[in-house]
């Protein structure tokens, strides 16, 4: 069984309006698919926000794919959709591609505010193999990660913190964790929009809570070596 975390870059013309709407103005993070229900052509979908909700409702009111949907607020300057879509012929190729039979997908998913989308899905290799080959045209693919599945993404994922998660994944993209340092907390900070001394703080309670699962997984792995 392979995990696969992959990149996906679509021409702009392939981006849904929404993910257009995060990409073109300024004060939103990434968008994360946290769940979906596949339904013919038509996918109804939660979806959260860092931004603000009011100019996005409207932009949602706009989208002639969608059918209903509604805007909830969240913690701090989060915010949750729920969305009923009728899939384009461009989302549904790329849909099947990913979601076919054999493949478990990872979530979230990961809409990026630089128009591309970020993704995991777990399956037997020649099924997840498959899966990459067959992106439809139009969309570029950037293999992050490929490798044999023991554990990690699926297991206590929601330990962190929505805010703490935030923060790991704006460390990693700026650099943070690379050997060399080389993003630093204030690159962290002006991702989260906080002051540094808080984007350190949710930093150190993640960290906290990754090692501890760390050592409480080797715990676990050695027990099992009993039997």
């Amino acid at each position: 069984m392979k995990f696969l975390r992959v990149r996906l870059d679509p021409d702009p013309a392939f981006r849904h309006p929404m993910h257009e709407f995060i990409v073109e103005r300024d004060g939103y993070g990434p968008t994360e698919l946290l769940d979906w229900l596949p339904n013919d052509d038509v996918n109804t979908m939660i979806f959260r926000t860092r931004g603000d909700p009011a100019p996005y409702r409207d932009a949602l009111s706009d989208v002639a794919s969608l059918g209903a949907f509604e805007v909830a607020d969240g913690p701090g300057d989060r915010f949750y959709t729920y969305a009923e879509d009728e899939l384009s012929s461009a989302e549904r190729d790329l849909f099947t591609a990913m979601t076919r039979v054999g493949l478990v997908v990872v979530t979230p998913v990961v809409f990026r505010t630089d128009g591309c989308i970020d993704g995991s899905v777990v399956g037997p290799a020649t099924v997840v193999q498959s899966a990459v080959e067959s992106v439809p045209d139009g969309v570029d693919v950037e293999v992050l990660e490929v490798s044999p599945y023991r554990t990690g993404p699926l297991e206590g994922r929601t330990e962190l913190t929505d805010r703490q998660l935030e923060a790991v994944r704006a460390a990693v993209e700026a650099g943070y964790y690379e050997p060399t340092r080389d993003g630093t907390v204030t690159d962290v900070a002006d991702e989260l929009g906080c002051a540094p001394g808080t984007a350190a703080e949710h930093l150190r309670r993640a960290e906290s809570k990754v090692m501890k699962q760390v050592v409480r997984r080797s715990h676990s792995d050695a027990s099992k070596m009993d039997y």
